[in-house]
Formats: structure tokens, C-alpha cells, sequence
């Protein structure tokens, strides 16, 4: 019995072990941005998930939820290439997806350019980037539309739309814009195209002129 209760001890340590490194390997998980340095693209950022750290009364486990550290000097991506972006007033309370790197970043963030790591770090907390835009279900975007393209105010008040059929429509609370498929103009439900009012014939013949005026 003592052999068997011995190969229990080491195994359990050894679980024991590898559930407490794995506590400190940090993946991605949801963050709660509590400020932004838009000069250097960074968030200070409050992880979203707590950790459970557990105490003992006797022979009782307690679980203790506790909060992770702040992040500071979050880099934040956002959609970038080739020479443009689209950027974003990113704000305090606003929600991201935080990812964390298997090496130290602070070399390559510092100088941009490929870096040894600056120290023996692995999926620490104090590499993280940020992704700006993921929701919470209480954060969702309403009348999300599963059709179209669209760049928009998350409350609808102010929407750029490029449609199925190839249209581009932009539009807010006074009215909209659109540039139809077939090329003509919609404004605000009045279609502006090149037209032809009769003429007496010209040089050439010709008995109409295009007028460019709207169509009504």
C-alpha cells in the first residue's frame, strides 16, 4: 500500500504541477478597455475573465474569483495594408479580444523590426495585443444585416452600404444617397440620369440634347 499510495502522491503532484503552470499560460480571452493613447495606438485594458484561486478552511475548499491585473501599452489592431486603414474612435468601456503572444513583444513593438524577445516570457500577460470590436450579447450591433457590406454608426443613425447587386448606398437620419447598379443616382427617391428633351434638328441631324437634368 505504501508503493501504491507513493505513485498516487507523484502523480497528483505532477497534475498538480502542470494545472498550476498552465494558470499562468495565458492565451486570449475578452478585455474591458479602461483607456486609449491613440498617439501610440495602445490600451489600457482590464481582462474580463477572473481568476479562481482556491483557499482552504480545514478541510473545505473556498473559491476566490479574482480580477487579473490591468494591462497597460496594449498595442490595438485594427484593418490596415498597403498603404491605408480604417481607423476607429476607440473609447473607454468599448470591448476587444485580447491575444497573447508566445514570446515577448517589447523588442518588435519598440523598434518594428524582427527582434530577439526581451526576457524568458511565454504567453504572459504582459504581451497582449488587442482586437478592437469584439461584443458582448448586451453590446450587439442591432438590425445587423446578413446581406451587405456595411460601414456604419453602431446605432443605425449613419450607414455606407455596397449591396448585393453591386449598388452603394449611404444614407442617415435626413436621408440617403445611392448610387444604383444600373448607374444612375437615387437622391432621397429621386433619380438623377442624363435624359433628352426634343429639339429642332441641329447640324448634324439630330433631334434631341441630353440635359442632365433629373428625371422626376
Amino acid at each position: 500500500m505504501r508503493k501504491e499510495e507513493n505513485l498516487s502522491t507523484l502523480a497528483s503532484n505532477i497534475k498538480n504541477g502542470i494545472e498550476a503552470r498552465m494558470k499562468e499560460l495565458h492565451t486570449s480571452m475578452p478585455g474591458i478597455i479602461e483607456s486609449v493613447d491613440f498617439s501610440n495606438q495602445t490600451l489600457t485594458v482590464q481582462p474580463a475573465i477572473r481568476r479562481i484561486f482556491v483557499t482552504r478552511d480545514g478541510d473545505k475548499e473556498i473559491l476566490v474569483p479574482t480580477d487579473l491585473p490591468i494591462l497597460i501599452n496594449v498595442p490595438f489592431i485594427y484593418p490596415r495594408g498597403g498603404g491605408y486603414s480604417i481607423t476607429l474612435p476607440v473609447a473607454k468601456g468599448d470591448e476587444c479580444l485580447l491575444n497573447f503572444s508566445e514570446r515577448s513583444i517589447d523588442n518588435w513593438h519598440n523598434t518594428g523590426k524582427v527582434s530577439k524577445p526581451l526576457g524568458k516570457r511565454f504567453h504572459s500577460l504582459s504581451d497582449a495585443t488587442a482586437i478592437v470590436g469584439l461584443s458582448s450579447i448586451p453590446n450587439k450591433i442591432e438590425n445587423y444585416s446578413n446581406s451587405e457590406l456595411q460601414l456604419r454608426k453602431d446605432d443605425g443613425s449613419a450607414v455606407i452600404s455596397i449591396k448585393p447587386d453591386s449598388s452603394i448606398k449611404m444614407q442617415n437620419s435626413n436621408g440617403f444617397v445611392e448610387l444604383q447598379a444600373n448607374g444612375q443616382f437615387n437622391i432621397n427617391g429621386v433619380i438623377f440620369d442624363i435624359h433628352y428633351h426634343d429639339q429642332p434638328n441641329d447640324s448634324d441631324g439630330d433631334t434631341q440634347e441630353p440635359t442632365g437634368v433629373p428625371q422626376s
